[in-house]
């Protein structure tokens, strides 16, 4: 079974569909199109930041093989010599400066060494969840990110730092959860992230033990439980009207005061 496939969504929860459901500071949740997105009803615009970092993450974590398949799925990065469109140069400069601390002795590298890409199952609040992990280390697990800074602060009804902002707590939580549970380990999570800043900046991060248990609990019966019934088509999925799906399909009923703009 194909890891991203349609069959696997189904069958399987994930940090990244979790939060197409109920969001995260960086981005709300929508349930109607996480549903549409599940089915084939809806696919959203390519992203190109989201491009940018599987390069990244492919270039520093993934085999030989991937990295060939990643060029064929991405004919719009590379010119016909196979060199990267001029939009994309940056990120061989944050590569670069990830060399550049490897070669200074720093650890960025090592913590990215160890097993790549392995897939982990298992259940969380009676479930299946299933996790793809950047790198399994001796005695660690580590998430590659880029990032806009790691030093900004991002203010959402409240200011996060980026680890918060884009709920990679709870992403680090599962992980932990699912390599626990396949191993008989706990390990520490840590970010490895560098940014997309012009002087690319870098560092590794670790999630304190309370942090986790805090991002794990969210994940309630009650959560869980509704997740599994949109996924089952039991519900009706709550529109947000603010998503790309919801823009593309909404029906204008009325009109609407203008001081409700935003609500």
């Amino acid at each position: 079974m194909n890891y991203y496939s349609q069959e696997a969504n189904l069958k399987f929860m994930s940090v990244s569909q979790i939060k197409k459901f109920i969001g995260c500071p960086a981005k709300h949740g929508c349930e109607a199109e996480a549903v549409a997105e599940l089915y084939g009803d809806y696919a959203p615009p390519a992203s190109d930041a989201l491009t940018f970092g599987s390069y990244i993450d492919v270039q520093l974590t993934g085999t030989d093989e991937e990295k060939v398949e990643f060029v064929g799925a991405h004919p719009e990065m590379f010119k016909k010599n196979g060199e990267l469109y001029a939009k994309y140069d940056r990120a061989n400069d944050m590569i670069a400066r990830v060399q550049v601390d490897a070669d200074r002795g720093g650890v960025f590298l090592k913590y990215l060494e160890g097993e790549k890409q392995k897939v982990y199952t298992g259940e969380i609040g009676g479930f299946e969840f299933k996790a793809r992990l950047d790198a399994l280390g001796a005695n660690w697990i580590c998430d590659l990110k880029t990032t806009e800074s790691i030093t900004k602060k991002y203010y959402a009804n409240g200011w996060y730092n980026f680890i918060d902002y884009w709920g990679y707590t709870l992403q680090g939580a599962v992980y932990q959860e699912l390599v626990f549970q396949n191993t008989g380990r706990r390990l520490p999570f840590y970010i490895a992230a560098v940014s997309k800043e012009v002087e690319p900046d870098l560092g590794v991060f670790h999630i304190p033990q309370d942090a986790l248990d805090r991002a794990l609990s969210e994940l309630t019966p009650e959560v869980l439980s509704r997740i599994d019934a949109l996924k089952k088509r039991e519900l009706e999925p709550e529109r947000c009207e603010r998503c790309g799906f919801c823009k593309v399909t909404k029906v204008i009923e009325r009109p609407v005061n203008y001081l409700e703009i935003g609500e």
